[in-house]
């Protein structure tokens, strides 16, 4: 009797290692346009000067994204150059915020963490019973039986500060809160979309997160 293993395709996420130039000039946009708020989650946009972060940190990215599992859309236009990058904006959050389940509009979605005040399986350990995922980021996805999963990161200073998240859009995500520390968690999240004189054909919302390449991925403790 012979057995082989056969993949279903899918789609993945990509975990990228920013260099400190790029994490030097993502602080550097955050003081430039930096908005007076009051205490508690804030939020505000930003500009990408000169292009500097497309185009060494996105354009590369997704490049190696679409080379490994394509455009996570069903588009009749699927080249690279049909995508622009459409925003991007701070979060910075104070014990006990959270982003709640939600998706984006878009093709592509990033989340760059630049300080992560706690560790999350400390969190945990302290928060088991009422908040099991304290510090946690969540992606929710199908698999291919339809069955809904859930992967989490562990947030740690460690191992996540100055690493981004690439992703379809399409799929639901999450940060649940941290409260062992009145330190701020701050945060970057943007969107790459179709360009609007590009869009030929509609989203696939049911595009699913990978089940082999991606689950040795999300196996890696954060």
């Amino acid at each position: 009797m012979k057995i082989e293993k056969r993949v279903l395709p899918n789609l993945g996420v990509l975990d990228v290692t920013l260099e400190r130039e790029h994490t030097d000039h993502l602080y550097h946009l955050i003081e430039k346009y930096e908005i007076d708020a009051d205490q508690g989650m804030q939020q505000w946009m930003l500009v990408d000067d000169e292009h500097r972060f497309k185009q060494t940190v996105l354009d590369p990215a997704i490049n190696y994204y679409v080379k490994e599992w394509g455009f996570p859309t069903r588009l009749q236009s699927t080249h690279i150059h049909d995508l622009t990058f459409q925003k991007f904006w701070v979060n910075s959050t104070t014990k006990g915020q959270y982003q709640a389940l939600h998706n984006h509009d878009a093709v592509f979605s990033f989340v760059v963490w630049l300080k992560i005040p706690s560790v999350a399986t400390e969190e945990q350990q302290v928060h088991n019973t009422m908040h099991p995922e304290a510090g946690d980021f969540i992606l929710t996805y199908s698999d291919i039986t339809g069955r809904h999963c859930k992967a989490n990161w562990k947030l740690e200073k460690q191992y996540n500060e100055g690493h981004m998240l690439l992703f379809p859009s399409a799929l639901f995500h999450a940060v649940y809160p941290h409260f062992l520390t009145d330190e701020k968690r701050i945060s970057l999240a943007g969107d790459i979309a179709l360009n609007s004189n590009k869009i030929e054909g509609i989203y696939d919302q049911g595009m699913l997160l990978g089940t082999e390449n991606s689950q040795e991925f999300l196996s890696k403790e954060a």
